[in-house]
């Protein structure tokens, strides 16, 4: 069964903490333009970082897998743990508020039904819920130490599916376009920073272990996820086929 030694589950936590809140050095620094370019620069940070610095034996391989599109799973990009030839599929949605802009507006309304883009993101996430690990990512641009107190001080802040769908359906108009007051108020209700969302996942508190079968690219379009894969494998001699 799918199974990490505390070690390894300390290593990796840490090592997701230093690549988001490198991402997020980038974003306040201006290096980073919008929410895909930042998904993009955690999941190649924590990349890099975990090649170049595990002592328990972590491996990470990217993929951008064509198309590039969320409107199956509601989420932007995807982490893939193997253990032991089980596996486990970690999705999130990325969002950028722009804190730094009083009265952004980080949601708008589905162009076909006028509804909320975010709040439908939600609901179609919810098809994959009973097997993914499935958490919203929230990027902040203020400098550190002057973000807001009801976000992570370093770091991105993380609410899971559940508790942002649960929110969502307690809004006075469920179909209204996301305020910032909304997602004030749905971040006041609790966040969690990136390693504490991996150390429930790698202890099994969230997601379903799966038997692995074929590629890893195999597995990611089984479940239709697109756009920025990464896959982190538990030890040097599990391969990207499991077929062989």
């Amino acid at each position: 069964m799918f199974k990490m030694d505390n070690n390894q589950i300390m290593e990796l936590c840490n090592f997701a903490y230093m690549a988001d809140k490198e991402a997020r050095s980038d974003l306040v620094g201006g290096y980073i333009a919008t929410e895909n370019d930042y998904t993009s620069n955690f999941t190649g940070a924590l990349r890099r970082i975990i090649n170049a610095n595990s002592k328990t034996k972590l491996t990470a391989t990217s993929y951008l897998l064509s198309p590039a599109d969320e409107r199956l799973s509601g989420c932007d990009a995807t982490i893939i743990l193997t253990s032991n030839n089980y596996f486990k599929v970690i999705t999130f949605e990325a969002k950028y508020p722009r804190m730094s802009k009083k009265y952004y507006n980080w949601d708008y309304s589905q162009t076909s039904t006028g509804l909320s883009h975010f709040s439908d993101q939600l609901e179609r996430q919810k098809r994959f819920s009973s097997m993914h690990a499935i958490f919203e990512m929230f990027y902040c641009d203020l400098p550190y130490s002057k973000q807001p107190v009801y976000m992570q001080n370093d770091v991105s802040s993380c609410v899971w599916h559940k508790d942002a769908i649960s929110f969502d359906s307690k809004r006075k108009n469920t179909n209204q376009v996301w305020s910032s007051t909304d997602l004030e108020n749905l971040l006041k209700i609790g966040n969690l920073s990136i390693d504490k969302i991996l150390h429930e996942v790698c202890i099994c508190s969230q997601g379903k272990p799966t038997k692995c079968f074929g590629k890893i690219t195999d597995i990611a379009q089984e479940f239709s996820l697109f756009g920025n894969v990464l896959h982190i494998a538990t030890s040097d001699s599990e391969p990207d086929d499991f077929e062989n």
